[in-house]
Order: structure tokens, then C-alpha cells, then sequence
């Protein structure tokens, strides 16, 4: 029987195989399509399509047509370094850009594959502290690190519910989620505050939710930042709220996922969602987003990152006068750069300035920023 990896090994041969025999300029958007992430890897996808389309109707780049084509990693770290491998297999007509991976367990690994096969890389979300040191030539981290994420929660609880006891709730299986729970307890510990939390790790119960939950009340915890993946954080605050219907909720947004809503229903009022921070007063941002509506796409999510960034890749490429992947990093470095969110000016492939998070409370169906 064939494993999970190599059947990806198969359809990623004839795919690629037949792609590359076709395009020109390439593009491949490396995002879940299924499961628990499905929802997010649709936007990404989403947007970047819009964007190639626009490229395409404007008579192309260099006057070819971009082709797209889209890989599901599953969020699984062999298959995310096995679609690296494959797609470095392509010569002639070779990737010129890879947007994500979305999920970035294996960010070094895949990083590495993609710089020395000179394909440029930009992962269109924020990366966690761990990845902040892979640092490559052609490698952009287009909206930065969530490093910011533990100063802008603490800096709310300690203006709001100071003196209140804090579950730092994670899965210790799932990388970027511990790195997270960390990031926010060297944040409270820098202030003095670490006696203020206590963390919980799934695994303690064995994902008896119910059993966690009880045992967090129990421990006197007032308020809770839940971290993990999707089903982790909507069962877990589910059972949070049954235990205290007053219960303090934090979540990440875009962990959360579009599943939250519809499985929590009510008790999703008076959730605080940490996100980054809104650009509506930027009046490029405020275009680009009034375009996307336009052309029917939700801008809730994250079909504005998959937008972006093929349209920096873009604008890049004509600031180069080439796809070349030399070319297009000299670019990238403290310069300049017009995009969906203004000028950005970029240092070791993330933005000079980092996008700051900041809270919103769900309250009556509208995100209310704090």
C-alpha cells in the first residue's frame, strides 16, 4: 500500500509534469485544502487567483500569462518538504514563485529547498518567533513575525484584568502552538507577571476537554488564551464556557477558524479575538479592499495575504525588469515598496516595521476593537 507522502509524490509528478509543459511563468500556492485549515488555504488560494487573473487580462508579465497552480501540504511537514523536493525537480520551466507554505512547522527545512533551488519564497501570513532567524535570499515574510501577538495581549489583560489568573491553553505536539504559549509567558515574565499564568497542555487530560476545562476552573483561571489547531481551540473554549458561562475567552483569529462561529453559535459573544491590527485608515488598503468586494471576494479573511502577495511578486518583477531570482532579492532589501497596505521597506525578508496585533471583543455580531 502506498503511503500518504509518496501518493503526493505521484500527483504532484503528473501535475507539475503537465503544468510546466505549458507555462511560462509559474506560480504555486502551497496550502491546505482540506480538513481543519481548509477554509484558510481556500482564501489564500482565492486571492492569489484574483490577482493572477488581473495580471493575465492586463496582457501578462513580460507579456506571458501567469499560470497558478495549487498544492495541498495537508499541514504535514513530510508532505510539505516532499512538494519543496518535487517542485525543485521542474528546470526549464521551473516555479518562479512559491506563495507559503500556509503551515510552518517545517518553515527552515522547506526555506532551504526552495533557496538553493533559487525559487523565490513569500509566506503571506505572520511566522512565530522560532522561524525568525531562517532568513534567506529570496524568502519574504510578508506580514512579519507574531512576536507581536504576546505584547498586545498583555498589554490589554494588564490594563483590564489585571490580578486575574490566566490558562495559557496549548498542544504540545503542534510546534507553532507551544512557540506560541511560550512567546506569551516570557512576555508576562518580563513584567514581572508570570505568576499570573499557568499552562495547560492538552495532552494532560488526553483531549478530555470537559476534564481540562473543569480542572482550569478549578485552579482559580478567570480568563484563557486557547492556542492549537482549529478543532483544539472551538472544543476547548466550548467547554470553557460550559463550565462559566463569564469565563474570559482570548483567541488567535486566524487560528481559530471559520468554524468557530458556527460551532460555538452564541457562545461566541464576548470572545476577544487577537488579530492584526486594521489598516482602514489606510487609504490603499481601503482601495484594494473595496476592489476585492467588488469582484465578489470576501475580505474577512485571508484572501487579501494571497492577493498581496503575488502582486508584490509582481511589482518586484517589474522593478527588476526580470523573474530572475537574484534580481528580484536585490529588491527586496531596504527599498521601498508600494503595496495593498502602503509602502513597505523590508530587512532580511520581513517588514522593517512589523505588524502590530491589537484585541477586538465579539460583541453583537460587529468586532469591536479595544
Amino acid at each position: 500500500m502506498m503511503s500518504k507522502v509518496s501518493h503526493i509524490f505521484v500527483f504532484l509528478s503528473c501535475l507539475i509534469g503537465g503544468f510546466a509543459a505549458q507555462a511560462k511563468i509559474n506560480i504555486a500556492v502551497i496550502a491546505p485544502m482540506a480538513e481543519e485549515y481548509e477554509e484558510q488555504g481556500k482564501e489564500l488560494i482565492a486571492g492569489a487567483k484574483q490577482a493572477v487573473s488581473e495580471i493575465n487580462s492586463a496582457g501578462g508579465l513580460f507579456g506571458k500569462k501567469v499560470k497558478l497552480m495549487t498544492i495541498d501540504d495537508q499541514c504535514n511537514d513530510s508532505i510539505a518538504i516532499s512538494t519543496a523536493q518535487m517542485i525543485t525537480i521542474l528546470k526549464e520551466n521551473k516555479i518562479d514563485l512559491v506563495i507559503g507554505p500556509y503551515c510552518t512547522n517545517s518553515f527552515a527545512q522547506v526555506a532551504d529547498i526552495y533557496a538553493k533551488a533559487k525559487i523565490f519564497q513569500i509566506v503571506p501570513i505572520a511566522v512565530n518567533s522560532t522561524q525568525k532567524g531562517v532568513n534567506k535570499k529570496g524568502l519574504i515574510k510578508m506580514f512579519g513575525y507574531t512576536a507581536q501577538q504576546p505584547k498586545a495581549f498583555f498589554d490589554f489583560y494588564n490594563s483590564k484584568f489585571a490580578g486575574k489568573k490566566v490558562a495559557i491553553i496549548y498542544n504540545g505536539e503542534y510546534a507553532e502552538s507551544k512557540a506560541d504559549a511560550d512567546a506569551i509567558l516570557n512576555e508576562f515574565s518580563t513584567h514581572g507577571k508570570s505568576a499570573m499564568l499557568k499552562t495547560y497542555d492538552y495532552a494532560l487530560t488526553k483531549n478530555d476537554y470537559e476534564d481540562l476545562a473543569e480542572k482550569i476552573v478549578d485552579d482559580g483561571n478567570e480568563t484563557a488564551f486557547v492556542l492549537g489547531y482549529e478543532r483544539n481551540i472551538r472544543k476547548m473554549v466550548k467547554a470553557l464556557k460550559k463550565q462559566k458561562d463569564e469565563f474570559i475567552i482570548f483567541v488567535n483569529k486566524y487560528d481559530a477558524g471559520s468554524l468557530y462561529f458556527s460551532y460555538l453559535k452564541d457562545m461566541v459573544e464576548g470572545t476577544y479575538f487577537l488579530e492584526l491590527e486594521s489598516q482602514s485608515d489606510n487609504p490603499e488598503f481601503a482601495e484594494t479592499m473595496v476592489k476585492l468586494r467588488l469582484k465578489g471576494l470576501e475580505t474577512d479573511g485571508l484572501e487579501l495575504y494571497g492577493y498581496s502577495a503575488v502582486n508584490l511578486w509582481k511589482t518586484l518583477a517589474n522593478k527588476a525588469h526580470s523573474l530572475s531570482y537574484d534580481k528580484l532579492a536585490s529588491e527586496v532589501n531596504n527599498k521601498s515598496i508600494n503595496t495593498e497596505l502602503g509602502y513597505k521597506m523590508f530587512n532580511n525578508g520581513a517588514p522593517k516595521n512589523n505588524e502590530k496585533y491589537a484585541v477586538y471583543l465579539y460583541k453583537d455580531g460587529q468586532y469591536i476593537k479595544q
